[in-house]
């Protein structure tokens, strides 16, 4: 019953190459209408193309923002990371962190020497995260981007984790003593930290030492550990695993829509809402990027197809390691937060490596969702067999690799916008 009442609150608001660019308009053939297709649905006819379907591209793409990626409010917040030296930049640490869908399902409450991180019950992704996984997963990350700058900042911040059992929405309060400056290294790879989508170099493998190293990095996190699946043969299990449940996902109805609200196709929605999904972040390239802003926007179910293609097309294929965030009990909120400040340490002292990294959580989206319905476990099972001892459970996954471009940001809210007034 609490988790339909929880669903309820789902929200409705609305190196590049020329051999890559032509691969990638082979692959998008779902998504983006041909030409002829284009130019009828805009009302031209053959003997009208001309400056008449040039002044009409031209005005969508300046509507679009092709000339404009990266710019307007919805990404000031990436420009303001660190403005002053109190409580409210470390809020503005905070919101830059990885998290589900860019959903930002945080608020914060700052005086002169505490901050507390809450919940934001609006922001769920409905049936894609029906008992909160990936949303708690999220606010773990923002707490450790927090947490960080606090010690680059000159703190000794103290944490306490679901410090209130009579508010489930208050998930870490954090005390700010005196303390000495650390972690710089960590705290100024906040802003340079994005979620590469475009495929990674297959001519670099990843060495031993350099996944040692990110160990290390995480090795004081408490109540989470990272397993790393490095050969061939296990990757490409893995990968199949990940290809199959985001078909899974694509063929689940409610589970397509409720991820499909937080695409941002428009250019004004995405500086109006400054969250959500867009094409400038998707890993394509820019001209890929531009005619996909400048065509007529695509349906759900094209968003579908052109997700699963670029899963497998592109992002397992080209994973030089696949990791796993693993856990004793998936469904223990301090668990998910643990696992969500391992994540995002480890994608910080990645951006110090040279190293990408991007969540591929579709196994697991589709666990919660065989629970959540009472289907066959099948891919319980599977996950299951990945884990390295018994009692270990996956909480997500993600793939490892060298850039081959660099990543656009994703919009956010900034720090004033997810105060607790």
């Amino acid at each position: 019953m609490a988790v339909t009442a929880a669903l309820a609150d789902t929200p409705i608001t609305p190196n590049s190459t020329a051999g890559r660019n032509q691969e990638e308009l082979r692959h998008i053939g779902p998504i983006l209408p041909n030409r002829r297709q284009f130019l009828k649905a805009a009302g031209i006819g053959g003997a009208a193309i001309g400056l008449s379907s040039l002044g009409i591209a031209s005005w969508r793409a300046s509507a679009q923002g092709v000339f404009a990626a990266g710019s307007g409010p919805a990404y000031a917040a990436w420009g303001e990371w660190d403005q002053g030296s109190g409580p409210l930049t470390l809020v503005r640490a905070a919101v830059l962190s990885a998290n589900p869908h860019n959903s930002q399902p945080w608020r914060f409450r700052i005086s002169s020497s505490a901050i507390d991180i809450f919940v934001d019950p609006s922001r769920n992704m409905g049936n894609m995260d029906p008992y909160r996984r990936e949303q708690h997963i999220g606010l773990g990350c923002s707490l450790e981007n927090l947490l960080i700058a606090a010690q680059a900042k000159g703190f000794d911040p103290r944490l306490t984790v679901l410090p209130d059992a009579a508010d489930a929405t208050l998930v870490a309060h954090v005390a700010l003593n005196p303390g000495t400056v650390s972690n710089l290294a960590l705290y100024r790879a906040i802003p340079k930290r994005h979620t590469h989508r475009a495929p990674f170099d297959t001519t670099r493998n990843l060495s031993p030492s350099t996944l040692s190293g990110l160990d290390k990095e995480v090795a004081d996190i408490q109540g989470a550990a990272i397993v790393w699946i490095t050969s061939d043969t296990a990757k490409r299990q893995v990968g199949q695993l990940i290809v199959e449940a985001a078909q899974a996902i694509a063929a689940d109805h409610d589970q397509s829509i409720d991820s499909f609200r937080w695409w941002r196709d428009s250019w004004s929605d995405i500086q109006t809402y400054k969250d959500g999904m867009t094409i400038d972040a998707a890993g394509l390239s820019p001209l890929i990027t531009a005619l996909g802003k400048i065509l007529p926007p695509q349906s759900r179910e094209q968003n579908d197809q052109a997700w699963i293609q670029q899963t497998r097309d592109n992002n397992v294929k080209t994973a030089a390691a696949v990791g796993i965030v693993v856990v004793r009990d998936a469904t223990d909120n301090a668990q998910r937060i643990a696992g969500g400040r391992l994540y995002q340490r480890l994608h910080l002292a990645a951006v110090n490596r040279g190293v990408a990294m991007q969540p591929l959580n579709q196994i697991t989206e589709r666990i919660d969702r065989e629970r959540f319905l009472a289907l066959s476990p099948r891919f319980t099972q599977a996950a299951a067999q990945l884990m390295p001892e018994s009692g270990s459970q996956p909480l997500m996954s993600f793939r490892v690799g060298y850039p081959t471009v660099n990543p656009s940001p994703s919009p956010r809210r900034g720090a004033e916008a997810v105060l607790i007034q």
